[in-house]
């Protein structure tokens, strides 16, 4: 019985090594398209697809590894071992940005997604972000005015007795939280007036 099962499984296992294959192209170019907007200009990434050792697995007979150089002239090298933490927020972003679009996704969450960038960097994230919830539901868990800041409908989360509450806020309590984001506990009126340009000017909650 084994005899017969393995031509079937090395024929699946084939079709599955030439799909990855073939979209390994088309993933590379839409990553460092992604990162260059995100301020990575001459980044290098790769997808490499590396035989796995002792046969198959569940997922075919291969593994797939992402490799990074975030430096013109640099060698690639393995993602998760080079990468900084605002490096590495700025790829999951991408990957997690074309993935929901490519599955057609209804929800997608995304929890503090943009640790570790600041200031132009943020903001660009906030626009990809933004864009994904024209076409799915985007739940957004941030601490950046930038990135928090286009979202339409706005939540707290909050503690108090030891419980964890959660509050949707009104189009002026949500000024004031991104003002808070700005100032810290001590509400100015500068990071009011800050807080009131990042929302553009939205009154009316209609996600985060």
């Amino acid at each position: 019985e084994k005899k017969k099962l393995l031509p079937v499984l090395e024929k699946k296992a084939a079709e599955m090594t030439r799909l990855r294959t073939d979209a390994a192209a088309g993933l590379e170019e839409r990553i460092i398209s992604e990162l260059a907007y995100l301020d990575m200009k001459g980044v290098t990434f790769s997808v490499e697809i590396l035989p796995v050792q002792g046969g198959f697995t569940p997922r075919g007979a291969d593994r797939v590894e992402f490799l990074i150089s975030t430096n013109k002239g640099e060698p690639l090298k393995p993602l998760a071992k080079i990468a900084s933490g605002g490096e590495l927020s700025r790829v999951m972003l991408a990957l997690k940005a074309l993935l929901a679009r490519r599955m057609q996704l209804p929800t997608i969450l995304f929890d503090e997604i943009d640790t570790g960038v600041s200031g132009r960097i943020a903001d660009a994230m906030g626009e990809i972000i933004c864009t994904l919830a024209e076409t799915m539901q985007v739940v957004d868990i941030t601490h950046l005015p930038q990135v928090a800041s286009k979202g339409s409908t706005h939540f707290v989360v909050y503690k108090r007795d030891g419980e964890t509450h959660i509050a949707r806020l009104t189009p002026d309590e949500r000024t004031t939280e991104i003002a808070k984001m700005l100032s810290g506990s001590e509400v100015t009126e500068a990071a009011m007036t800050q807080a009131r340009i990042l929302l553009g000017g939205k009154q009316s909650p209609s996600v985060a």
